[in-house]
């Protein structure tokens, strides 16, 4: 199975030190883990940051080879604040270097090849990555958009027409009313809404995560959905995108859809009870935490 990702590789900086992350990244990071072959398309800068990134990236055995240099833009730093209860808020410096994301040959050979292609909203703020995404869509056979709803880096506009290109969206209830309401539902609850956006946008797969309360899974015209899993919140920071990794990978697995969230909602968990984005954590480790004995 392969897979590969676009988008922002970056670190965040916290109170405590800085460490490797950005949504591609960490979900191809996380299906590495699960067996599956994945790289990620994206830019770092030509400095010490952006060396460092690189050594970290190669010791998760993820393929570096669809990473490009930046000489005009710096690694991207993005400060992260935390609340009491571990939910992270982001300060997002523009420009970066994955900004300036080019189009390639061989990226566009490799995503041709993938059996899933993963994208998120924030690598779209600026027009040279923009026009690299759009052109990787074309050449997608299966299409996966996080949307990644970080003010003031989206446009709404764009947002629906790249729904309208995607076969599974994923977002959390947050954005998921933040942009019922923009596109005019009239609905209140998460179940009605994901259904006004899946008429509205044509997409047959969509995802809310609910955060400690589980997500909900809209396939085929029908819903799954998991409670969650309770666990002690170290951070929150990554596990959307492990849980989207955990998802992706049972799908493509062709697993049962309840199956496939509530492997992704045991996996976030975990992610959540642990400090950083990508924690090494095992498949006997998540079977264990879904069904203890």
């Amino acid at each position: 199975m392969k897979v590969t990702s676009f988008g922002e590789v970056l670190w965040d900086d916290f109170p405590s030190g800085k460490v490797l992350g950005g949504a591609p990244l960490n979900v191809v990071v996380r299906l590495k883990s699960l067996g599956v072959d994945g790289s990620v398309i994206s830019r770092y800068g030509n400095d010490e940051d952006g060396k460092e990134l690189l050594r970290q990236i190669e010791s998760k055995n993820v393929n570096t080879d669809l990473l490009q240099v930046c000489d005009e833009c710096p690694t991207s730093l993005v400060k992260v604040t935390l609340d009491k209860s571990g939910s992270a808020s982001y300060e997002i410096v523009y420009p970066c270097a994955w900004d300036r994301i080019r189009v390639e040959e061989k990226t566009l050979a490799r995503v041709a090849e993938s059996d899933a292609f993963i994208f998120g909203s924030l690598a779209t703020r600026d027009e040279v990555s923009r026009a690299t995404l759009d052109k990787l869509i074309d050449a997608a056979k299966f299409k996966i958009f996080d949307v990644n709803l970080r003010k003031p880096h989206y446009d709404t506009d764009r947002l629906l027409a790249t729904m309208k290109k995607s076969d599974i969206v994923k977002l959390n209830d947050d954005e998921l009313y933040e942009l019922a309401e923009i596109y005019g539902s009239p609905y209140h609850s998460v179940e009605q809404n994901v259904a006004y956006l899946a008429e509205l946008t044509g997409v047959k797969t969509i995802c809310v995560t609910l955060g400690s309360h589980g997500a909900v899974l809209y396939t085929d015209d029908r819903f799954y959905r998991h409670s969650g899993f309770r666990v002690k919140v170290a951070d929150t920071v990554g596990s959307g995108d492990s849980f989207l990794g955990g998802l992706t990978y049972k799908l493509l697995n062709h697993a049962d859809p309840q199956e496939a969230v509530t492997f992704a909602c045991a996996l976030g968990a975990l992610v959540a009870s642990r400090h950083g984005a990508t924690p090494e954590i095992s498949l006997q480790e998540i079977e264990t935490f879904m069904n203890p004995a």
